[in-house]
């Protein structure tokens, strides 16, 4: 009996057969045990056409009940009076009227972004109580959003969903799209997928010049900002924090500006250009992660000559002869003085 059967709905059954006759003969049917959906309905249309039906009283459910068992029992007018008895079997035939339902409305995943194509993110799952066809279940992505129809796929059987190809925390945090059940009568159901990409410590800091003084002058007052630059990371948390140092030099210093900006400092001890004309050091930005990530910047700074340096004569007395015959314009002696600076303040004269 199909489970959308109308309340009232009759089966025909087959009637009893008494050899008797007479008010020996079949007089009355009842159903044992007594159940709820059903009742039995007897009489005649004529002496020769008697029937005997099943009504239904209650509304079938085979998901409630999928079959029941009871006893038709004929009884006859004799005294004592003599019953026989018909086992009946009710099969409750599905129709479709479930339609699937999800184990949860929203599933939230979690994927680290370096996690290779293919890696299973998480699983949905869906019931449907109806039986055979009408209770299969295909899984498929609906309603995408963003890049997120191409990142995700499903396995339409048994509701995995894996990635495409490995996520990128710095382009998306997070993807939101839908996932559609549907089951063997054409019903449907939607949930929500939220995956969460988890920052991996992929990026190294990256520093960048705001400002730069090259050259400096070598009598440069000491506490003056040479150079203003950035520091970024891409990645989050303790990933993206970052510290800047210097390498071994005694010259300069760093000292943090604001948000991510950093100055570049002369320190205390004094430039000069004569004991070294040019410094290289580098500038190391690493981050918090675990195991932790470095950005380098490589610095040149030519120190500019100032004119700090008087010339010096190569003796303090210089001693030349000459015969008192020599013509006019002879050379008596030369003298030589040098200078340490360079350029015109290193450029001599002599009187």
């Amino acid at each position: 009996i199909p489970e959308t059967s109308d309340l009232g709905s009759r089966f025909p059954l087959e009637n009893a057969q008494d050899l008797d006759i007479g008010s020996n003969t079949v007089q009355a049917y009842s159903i044992f045990p007594e159940n709820e959906y059903f009742s039995v309905s007897y009489g005649s249309h004529s002496e020769d056409d008697k029937y005997v039906e099943l009504v239904l009283e209650k509304l079938l459910d085979r998901e409630e009940q999928a079959e029941m068992s009871f006893s038709v029992i004929a009884e006859d007018g004799g005294s004592p009076p003599r019953t026989g008895t018909m086992e009946v079997k009710i099969v409750i035939l599905d129709v479709n009227d479930n339609a699937p339902i999800f184990t949860q409305q929203v599933y939230i995943g979690k994927v680290l972004e370096n996690m290779p194509e293919g890696s299973l993110v998480l699983s949905v799952l869906a019931t449907d109580q109806d039986a055979g066809v009408n209770g299969d279940i295909s899984y498929e992505l609906s309603q995408a959003v963003g890049q997120s129809d191409s990142t995700f796929v499903i396995d339409p059987r048994n509701g995995e969903i894996k990635i495409t190809k490995p996520l990128d925390f710095e382009d998306s945090t997070h993807h939101v799209f839908r996932v559609k059940a549907t089951d063997g009568g054409g019903l449907s159901a939607i949930c929500k997928v939220q995956v969460e990409v988890v920052d991996v410590n992929d990026n190294a800091p990256e520093l960048t010049v705001s400002s730069f003084s090259s050259p400096l002058p070598e009598n440069t007052v000491p506490g003056t900002v040479v150079a203003l630059f950035t520091v970024r990371d891409r990645d989050s948390g303790a990933n993206g924090k970052i510290s800047c140092a210097l390498d071994d030099q005694l010259f300069f210093s760093l000292r943090p500006a604001y948000k991510n900006y950093y100055e570049l400092l002369v320190l205390e001890k004094l430039l000069d250009r004569e004991e070294q004309a040019e410094m290289s050091f580098s500038v190391i930005a690493e981050d918090g992660g675990s195991p932790p990530r470095t950005g380098t910047m490589e610095v040149k700074i030519v120190i500019l000559d100032v004119n700090d340096n008087a010339p010096v004569f190569t003796q303090q007395v210089y001693i030349g002869k000459v015969l008192e015959n020599m013509p006019e314009g002879s050379v008596v002696l030369s003298v030589l003085a040098t200078d340490q600076d360079a350029g015109v303040n290193g450029d001599i004269s002599y009187e």
